[in-house]
C-alpha cells in the first residue's frame, strides 16, 4: 500500500470549492466560514479512521474558500473527509460516498463512518438522442420502487442496472425519455443542517417513521446514490445506465429538488456536472429561486431541456424548445371532464390545444404526488393510514371518482367501467398537444390501495406491482396502440398551438370543434361531449391519412355528435373506441370500415372514439411501434 504520508502539500488556487484532479495531483477545496479551524482527512479505503489529517489554512485572498494541492495524489485506493471546528462532515460537492449502508438503514453514527469518495471524471463516446419536445413520451418513474417487486423479472432489484434490464419493456411501449425522481444522494434517515450560514452536512437521527423514500429534499447533488447501485463504483454505474438509454434511442431526464441551504448560483455547476460527465439529456427542477434565465444561457447546458413547475424566463420556440412547464391544470382539468362535472368544458378545451410559444406544456394525468390512475378510477378519497400521520397528509383534492364503490371491487359493472376510464384517461393525454408524462406503472393498473402521498412506503405499497403486466395485458396494449398511434399522426403532437384557423387555404382550419352540431361547440356549462377534428394538410411530413377526428363522452349517456362534411370520396371510418372492451380497443386496417352514417355519430356513454376520414376503403398506414 503507497504511503500518503509521502506526498507534498502546497497551497492550492481553486476559484470554487471542489477536488480537482489532474496527472501532477490533487487540489482540494473547501468553503468554510471565516476563522474556523478546518482539515482535510484522509483514509485508507475501508478503513474507520484516518491515515492522514492536513490543515486547511485561509487565504487573504480567497475569502472563505480554503484550498491545497497534493502533488502527485491520484485519490486511488483512498477516501476523504473534511474536520471543521473538530466536526467531521462530508463534501457537499462529493462525487461519491461511502459507508451509508443499504438504502432506508439507520446510518451509523461514528463520526468516521461515512466518507467521500474519488471520482476520476473521464470523456466516453456518446449519441445523444435529441428528442424534441413534440416527439417525446415521458416516463416517470422511482429508481428502486420500480424493479423491487418479486414480479418485477429483474435481476438487479432497486438499482440503475436493474432499470437497464426494464429498457425493453420501455421500447415495447413506444417510450422514448425516461425521467427519474431524485437519484443524487439523498439521505433517507437523516437531516441537513446549516450552519454559519454554509451548507455543511452533519448527521441527526430522525423520529421514527420518518422514512424519505421519494427524495425531495437537500443532499449531495453531484453524487448518484449508492444505494440504488447493484456494485461498488455509482459513477461508472450510473454511465452506464445512461448510455444504455442512448444506445436504445431514449433521453436521460433527472429531477433535483434544491432546498434553501442551496445557492442558486451553485445551480448550473450542479447541472453542469451531469451533463458533462453522466450526460444527462435534461433536468426537471424543484425548489425556491431557480435561475431559469441563467440556466437557458448557460452555454454549458446548450442543447439540454430544463423543466419548471411554472415557466418564467422566455426560451426558443418551435422544434428547438428547451424549455418544459410542469402545471397541474392540465391534471385538475381533466380529471374533473372524466369523471363527468359540469363546467370543464372551456378548460377541457384549452388544455386540449395548449402549446405556448415559447415552452413545452408537459401533460400528466397522474404523478407520484397523487392517486396512480387505477386508485384514481376505485377511490373517492386518501387512505394514507400506513404514512402513520393520521391521513392528514397528502392532497384531500384528487378528483377522483371510485365508478361506484370505494376501493377494490367483485361488481363486473364497476370493474368494466374503470377499465374504460382508465382508457379514456390514457386518451385523454395522448391525444392532447403539448408532451405527455406517463407514471410508471399506471399502464398496468399499478394500485396504492388508495394511498395518494406514499412518500415514506419502501414497501409493495411504493413499489410497482408487476402481476399487472399479466392482469392488466389488455390495458397495457392499449395504452401501446395509444402512443403508437400518437406518434404514427404528427398533427396531435405539434411543435406549437394548433390556431383554430385556414392559414394554409387547405379549405379546413387546422382544428375544429364540433357538438350536436358541426363546427359549433355546444354548451359550455352543461356540455360533457366534444367532437375535434384535425386536417391533417397541417401535418409536418406526409402520413396518408386527410383527417381526425377525436369523439369524446363523458356523460352517464349516450350522446351524438355530428360529423363535418368531408371532400368527395372520402370517408370517416372508426379506429379506435375504449368502450369496446373485448380487445384492445383499436382497429386493425381490414376492421375500420366506413360508418353507415357519415353525418353523425352515436357515442356511448363515457367513451372516446377515434375516426380517421380517407380516401375510399383504404385506411391511412399505422405504424406500430417495433
Amino acid at each position: 500500500m503507497e504511503d500518503v504520508k509521502k506526498y507534498q502539500v502546497y497551497q492550492g488556487n481553486s476559484k470554487k470549492p471542489e477536488i480537482r484532479i489532474n496527472a501532477g495531483g490533487c487540489s482540494f477545496a473547501f468553503l468554510a466560514p471565516l476563522g474556523s479551524k478546518v482539515e482535510l482527512l484522509l483514509y485508507r479505503k475501508g478503513e474507520a479512521l484516518p491515515c492522514r489529517e492536513i490543515p486547511l489554512p485561509e487565504n487573504p485572498w480567497a475569502g472563505e474558500v480554503r484550498s491545497i494541492f497534493l502533488a502527485g495524489f491520484s485519490g486511488k485506493n483512498y477516501e476523504y473527509n473534511y474536520r471543521v471546528d473538530g466536526t467531521v462532515v462530508q463534501d457537499p460537492k462529493a462525487r461519491a460516498l461511502v459507508g451509508r449502508g443499504p438504502f432506508g438503514s439507520v446510518q451509523p453514527t461514528e463520526e468516521h463512518a461515512v466518507r467521500c469518495g474519488f471520482f476520476r471524471e473521464e470523456s466516453w463516446e456518446d449519441q445523444p438522442p435529441g428528442i424534441g419536445f413534440s416527439d417525446m413520451i415521458l416516463y416517470k418513474i422511482h429508481v428502486r420502487g420500480y424493479t423491487m417487486q418479486k414480479n418485477s423479472k429483474v435481476r438487479k432489484k432497486g438499482t440503475f442496472a436493474g432499470l437497464i434490464e426494464k429498457i425493453p419493456y420501455w421500447k415495447s411501449l413506444g417510450i422514448n425519455a425516461v425521467e427519474l425522481m431524485p437519484a443524487y444522494e439523498f439521505e433517507e434517515r437523516r437531516s441537513l443542517s446549516v450552519e454559519n450560514g454554509e451548507c455543511l452536512r452533519t448527521y441527526h437521527l430522525p423520529l421514527e417513521g420518518t422514512l424519505n423514500f421519494w427524495g425531495y429534499t437537500g443532499g449531495f447533488y453531484y453524487a448518484p446514490k449508492a444505494a440504488y447501485c447493484a456494485g461498488s463504483d455509482p459513477g461508472k454505474e450510473f454511465t452506464g445506465f445512461v448510455h444504455a438509454l442512448h444506445e436504445e434511442g431514449l433521453a436521460c431526464i433527472m429531477e433535483f429538488f434544491f432546498d434553501d441551504a442551496i445557492l442558486p448560483l451553485e445551480i448550473p455547476d450542479i447541472l453542469r456536472h451531469w451533463r458533462e460527465v453522466y450526460h444527462v439529456d435534461g433536468f426537471h427542477l424543484l425548489g425556491k429561486c431557480l435561475p431559469q434565465e441563467l440556466l437557458l444561457a448557460d452555454p454549458h447546458l446548450l442543447g439540454t431541456k430544463l423543466f419548471f413547475t411554472g415557466v418564467s424566463a422566455c426560451g426558443s420556440s418551435g422544434a428547438s424548445k428547451r424549455l418544459g412547464e410542469y402545471n397541474d391544470g392540465f391534471s385538475r382539468e381533466m380529471r374533473r371532464w372524466l369523471k363527468g362535472d359540469e363546467n370543464v368544458l372551456p378548460a377541457a378545451i384549452q388544455y386540449l390545444r395548449r402549446n405556448p410559444p415559447h415552452c413545452a406544456a408537459i401533460n400528466y394525468m397522474t404523478s407520484q404526488d397523487g392517486f396512480t390512475l387505477a386508485d384514481l378510477v376505485s377511490y373517492d378519497r386518501k387512505h394514507n393510514e400506513e404514512n402513520k400521520e393520521g391521513n392528514r397528509d397528502g392532497t384531500d383534492y384528487n378528483f377522483s371518482w371510485n365508478c361506484g364503490e370505494e376501493g377494490p371491487s367483485r361488481k363486473t359493472s364497476i370493474r368494466r367501467l374503470r377499465k374504460k376510464q382508465m382508457r379514456n384517461a390514457f386518451l385523454l393525454l395522448l391525444l392532447a398537444q403539448g408532451t405527455p408524462l406517463i407514471y410508471g406503472g399506471d399502464e398496468i393498473a399499478n394500485s396504492q390501495n388508495g394511498n395518494n402521498n406514499a412518500y415514506c412506503q419502501d414497501n409493495e405499497t411504493g413499489w410497482i406491482d408487476w402481476s399487472g403486466q399479466k392482469k392488466h395485458a389488455d390495458l397495457f396494449g392499449f395504452v401501446k396502440q395509444a402512443v403508437a398511434f400518437r406518434r404514427a399522426h404528427p398533427i396531435l403532437h405539434l411543435p406549437e398551438e394548433p390556431r383554430g384557423t385556414d392559414y394554409k387555404a387547405a379549405g379546413y382550419p387546422d382544428i375544429s370543434l364540433h357538438s350536436q352540431r358541426a363546427w359549433y361547440a355546444g354548451e359550455e356549462g352543461t356540455s360533457r361531449h366534444l367532437g375535434v377534428m384535425y386536417c391533417c394538410a397541417y401535418e409536418p411530413r406526409e402520413t396518408g391519412c386527410q383527417f381526425l377526428y377525436l369523439a369524446y363522452n363523458f356523460h352517464w349517456e349516450p350522446k351524438e355528435l355530428a360529423l363535418p362534411r368531408l371532400p368527395k370520396g372520402c370517408l370517416w371510418h372508426l379506429t379506435a373506441d375504449t368502450s369496446d372492451l373485448a380487445g384492445d380497443g383499436f382497429y386493425s386496417e381490414e376492421e375500420a370500415q366506413p360508418l353507415k352514417d357519415q353525418r353523425l355519430l352515436s357515442v356511448p356513454s363515457r367513451t372516446i372514439q377515434i375516426l380517421i376520414g380517407k380516401n375510399g376503403g383504404r385506411r391511412a398506414k399505422f405504424i406500430e411501434q417495433e
